[in-house]
């Protein structure tokens, strides 16, 4: 049984040793680390040693971790975490945002959004250090040890263990580039989508399926279901719309995605007059008193960027309807408008 002071001898090696088990080896923890492997092995022989268990078994072709090393990774983890939070909690007390951030980000939004607002926060806060993780599948904030996620669902959600903050609800418009949405069908509504090629946005929770279905609620309030098989499903959104610059077929997707393209006349938007679903843009941490100066920097600025961003979006999109109309006074598809 290690005394007190036993323990505070081997800290570095409980650092070591759940660098090793989170890398999945000792060449990977090393390379992290810059320690050659022959050191950090000695550290973890040493730690093992002193503990009189072993946490590892490891061969030339074998690694794995024991079930009382599993055990003893899991208080090394949340040992580091309380670390960084006594690191934060000095950090705090000078007033200055400072430190490091890890968020989790969907492909979509990082690509699109965020893009630009990721560089103006950072700009803004030189001390802070932002680690970001680009996945569009959903995380596990507390064990991946993640700061905050930001989250694009089509339904709402709650986690009793999870702070979830709004940051916008999002439009899905449905869009065609030029040459197919001038192939659909002079017919009214979602009338003009039978037989029309398609692409679907599969989420990170959506199970995979050979067909999907579109709803819209039409000008007088009448529900309609779209029913289609897909040439293209996919689970990255920055794919799905460039299939759709490519003429492989119409999309529902974010307004914000498909702004770009609307504007300068490389979509168009079908049905209008038409309501299609909405996403919500959550962001997710573990709690809502005591954050990190840092941390609840971030969720400030973004809730702010993204108000802004919808006020934009909103004038953009108003100006654009209007400069169409200027440019093609006699064009008008039914079901479909030119943007």
């Amino acid at each position: 049984m290690l005394n007190a002071e036993g323990v505070l001898q081997d800290l570095n090696d409980f650092v070591y040793f759940a660098a090793v088990v989170r890398h999945n080896g000792f060449s990977a923890a090393g390379r992290v680390l810059n320690m050659p492997k022959s050191k950090l092995s000695r550290h973890i022989t040493a730690l093992e040693t002193r503990l009189g268990v072993r946490l590892l078994e490891r061969t030339v072709n074998r690694f794995r971790v024991t079930e009382i090393g599993r055990a003893f990774y899991s208080h090394c983890e949340n040992m580091l975490h309380e670390a960084e939070r006594a690191a934060n909690a000095i950090n705090d007390a000078t007033g200055e945002p400072q430190g490091q951030i890890r968020i989790s980000v969907p492909h979509g939004l990082l690509d699109g959004p965020l893009s630009t607002m990721i560089p103006e926060f950072l700009t803004r806060y030189p001390k802070v250090q932002l680690q970001i993780l680009t996945t569009d599948r959903r995380v596990d904030i507390i064990n991946e040890r993640l700061d905050l996620a930001v989250r694009a669902q089509l339904t709402e959600e709650t986690d009793s263990e999870l702070t979830m903050r709004v940051l916008s609800k999002v439009d899905l418009i449905l869009v065609a580039n030029q040459k197919v949405a001038g192939l659909l069908p002079s017919v009214e509504g979602v009338e003009s989508l039978v037989g029309a090629p398609t692409v679907s946005f599969a989420g990170p929770l959506t199970e995979w399926q050979d067909s999907d279905v579109w709803e819209f609620t039409g000008p007088d309030g009448t529900r309609y279901r779209h029913q289609h098989k897909p040439r293209m499903s996919c689970r990255s959104v920055s794919a799905v719309l460039e299939a759709i610059y490519a003429g492989v077929g119409v999309g529902l997707l974010p307004d914000h995605i498909c702004g770009e393209g609307i504007r300068d006349g490389r979509l168009v938007r079908l049905l209008p007059d038409h309501q299609m679903s909405q996403a919500t843009i959550y962001l997710v941490f573990t709690a809502s008193r005591g954050l990190p100066t840092a941390v609840r920097a971030l969720v400030d600025f973004l809730v702010e960027q993204f108000r802004t961003m919808r006020v934009t979006t909103q004038c953009q999109e108003a100006d654009a309807e209007l400069r169409s109309k200027d440019r093609n006074p006699s064009i008008k598809l039914a079901g479909v408008q030119s943007a």
